[in-house]
């Protein structure tokens, strides 16, 4: 009988593909021969928590075979009321961040997975939820807490551990808390970013359990306000931008704050994904700027904060209408060659579970569905706005239904669409 060993390469690699992990570390224990040639599969992706047993775990893995990882998964957990015992961060673990054993690291992805809904108190007299984020913080208290509090702690440890990386090139932030730390203010960490290639801000959003959310704190307002001067800004050497907001981010007005994008910053970018962000003038401007830089623009999931009635205490200060925005974005003359726009809830049910406040579906949204299924070349490009009180995203039924029917924002994403295609014709025909 012929043994896995006999076959060529090329063919054993296509079998190993078809494995789960668990088989091909079961298959690489059983011999020498297989340990080698597994372990560029085995250690490309590793996965490190700040449990000390854990992070000693993986340093010994990446001190042997530290030159097949590509990527890292940080998941850093934290108990409640939990008092500093430094170092917070494992040594191990921060050996690891540093990147000194793993040369050929391109992705870091960090997670903070504190139980903020708990109704236990962190840092504050005030409880968990989104109170953490109730006020904007002095460089002081900043201190003063990351001295006191082993979750704050945490973040600053392993943002100074990270920003020693010579490495990454791809930073993903899952849930990302917005927090400040010490960290982001050393150079240390500035020139970090400037080594990056692409990034992804994923925001954390909560509710206080009886409906307020995150987006009703001025901390959280003011620490996505400063997005630009503290990260943006060092970000020159950034291609891909992704910005993921729970709670949108977007326009001037009762509980918004603008997209935090500088025209002048992030020269190199060239592709930029927002979803459940408010279209309005600072990104209009942004894009502008970057007009022949930028090739690929996704807007999918975004909102118009435009109102037909301005006197509407809900309604931001600076809306415009989808049409607006995508003539603007045309009139610049872009380089596109790639656009993505549209809500996919009316099309696909399951694609996004918005958080509009409806207990049913209106008819007129029920309309729009079924002409969304009869022409997939249609686009539902949304209106909402924020809850004055609560912070909820709402879907606003009157605009929505004049919008689509006037049609002026889908012909408008069509000669966009258009000078987009011909631009792509053009790049493939110059290949």
């Amino acid at each position: 009988m012929a043994s896995l060993s006999a076959l060529p390469p090329e063919l054993a690699s296509q079998v190993f593909q078809l494995l789960e992990a668990g088989d091909i570390i079961s298959l690489s224990v059983t011999c020498k021969y297989w340990r080698a040639q597994l372990a560029p599969d085995i250690f490309r992706a590793i996965r490190l928590t700040n449990d000390e047993r854990v992070a000693r775990s993986v340093l010994s893995a990446v001190e042997a075979h530290g030159q097949y990882t590509t990527s890292i998964e940080f998941k850093s957990r934290c108990g409640l009321n939990a008092e500093l015992m430094p170092p917070a961060l494992p040594p191990a673990a921060v050996k690891v961040l540093q990147g000194h054993l793993t040369p050929n690291l391109k992705t870091v992805s960090i997670n903070f997975d504190y139980d903020y809904g708990s109704d236990e108190a962190w840092d504050t007299l005030e409880g968990g939820s989104i109170y953490v984020f109730r006020d904007a913080e002095t460089e002081e208290y900043i201190r003063e807490r990351e001295e006191a509090w082993q979750w704050r702690a945490l973040m600053n440890e392993t943002w100074r551990a990270l920003a020693a990386n010579m490495h990454v090139r791809e930073l993903i932030i899952d849930n990302f808390v917005t927090k400040w730390t010490s960290a982001f203010r050393t150079q240390e960490f500035r020139q970090f970013l400037s080594r990056l290639e692409s990034a992804s801000f994923d925001f954390l959003g909560l509710d206080n359990g009886a409906g307020w959310r995150t987006n009703t704190m001025g901390g959280y307002l003011e620490f996505i306000s400063e997005l630009d001067s503290s990260f943006f800004h060092h970000m020159t050497g950034l291609k891909h931008l992704t910005i993921i907001a729970s709670d949108p981010i977007g326009l001037e007005g009762h509980n918004h704050t603008p997209l935090a994008l500088n025209p002048g910053d992030l020269p190199l970018l060239e592709s930029l994904k927002i979803r459940r962000c408010f279209v309005g003038p600072e990104l209009v401007s942004f894009i502008e700027e970057h007009a022949q830089v930028l090739k690929s623009l996704d807007v999918k999931d975004c909102v118009s904060g435009f109102s037909t009635n301005p006197a509407d205490f809900d309604s931001a200060d600076d809306g415009i209408t989808w049409a607006e925005f995508f003539d603007a974005v045309y009139e610049a003359e872009p380089a596109l060659t790639d656009l993505n726009a549209g809500f996919g809830y009316l099309r696909n049910e399951d694609e996004l579970e918005p958080d509009y406040r409806f207990e049913d579906e209106p008819e007129n949204f029920q309309e729009i569905r079924r002409k969304l299924k009869a022409d997939p070349s249609l686009r539902w490009l949304v209106y909402g706005y924020i809850d004055d009180k609560y912070g909820w995203l709402c879907l606003h039924d009157e605009a929505n239904d004049e919008q689509f029917g006037r049609g002026k924002d889908q012909m408008a994403f069509n000669r966009l669409m258009g000078l987009v295609i011909e631009n792509a014709a053009k790049a493939k025909h110059s290949l």
